[in-house]
C-alpha cells in the first residue's frame, strides 16, 4: 500500500466571517491555489488515488475536494470523524485504512495529529515530522499500515511544488 498523508491547505483565521467554530473555517484563495498545486503535481506524476480520506472539518474536506477535483472528477472523499483534531489513534487508523478501496490511499487531515501518525508508522521519534499546510508524505507499506512498518518515499510542501511548476 501506498499511503500519502495531506495536511489541509491554508484555511481562513478562527473568528472570520463564518468561522465562528474551528469546524467551521474554510479555506483561503491561497488554500485553494495550494490543493490544486498539489493535484496537479500528482498528475503530472502520474501518482494514481484510489481513495481520499478526509477529516470532517470544513478546510480538510475542502482540500480533498479540491484534490479529486483533478484526481477524480465527481468523485467524494470518504469521512472519517476520527481525522479531526486531538481525536487520531493511530491503530484505529491503521484498520481502517486497511478496508479502504485500494492500494494507493490519500487521507487529508491537521496537525499534529497527521506527524504523530506518521512517525508511528515510520518508527520515528515523537516531533520529528512536520508538515506544512498542503504538505504531502509518501509512506509505503509491503501490506497494511502499522506501527513503524512504513518506509518515507518523499515528502514535499506545496512550496516546492509551486517552485517546481515556476521553473
Amino acid at each position: 500500500m501506498l499511503l500519502y498523508l495531506i495536511r489541509h491547505a491554508k484555511a481562513v483565521e478562527l473568528g472570520s466571517p463564518g468561522a465562528a467554530r474551528d469546524f467551521d473555517r474554510s479555506l483561503t484563495p491561497h488554500g485553494h491555489a495550494q490543493t490544486l498545486a498539489v493535484a496537479e503535481a500528482f498528475a503530472r506524476l502520474k501518482i494514481t488515488i484510489d481513495t481520499v480520506v478526509a477529516s470532517p472539518l470544513v478546510r480538510a474536506h475542502q482540500t480533498a475536494v479540491g484534490l479529486l477535483s483533478v484526481w477524480q472528477p465527481g468523485a467524494r472523499p470518504i469521512t472519517y470523524n476520527a481525522l479531526a483534531p486531538e481525536r487520531l489513534k493511530p491503530a484505529k487508523f491503521s484498520e481502517f485504512l486497511a478496508e479502504v478501496p485500494g492500494d494507493c490511499v490519500a487521507a487529508v487531515g491537521h496537525m499534529p495529529d497527521l506527524g504523530a501518525y506518521a512517525e508511528w508508522l515510520l518508527g520515528a521519534p515523537n516531533g520529528s515530522i512536520q508538515l506544512a499546510k498542503c504538505a504531502a508524505a509518501c509512506i509505503e507499506f509491503k501490506g497494511d499500515p502499522s506501527k513503524a512498518g512504513g518506509k518515507l518515499h518523499w515528502l514535499v510542501t506545496p512550496k516546492w511544488v509551486l517552485e517546481v511548476k515556476g521553473s
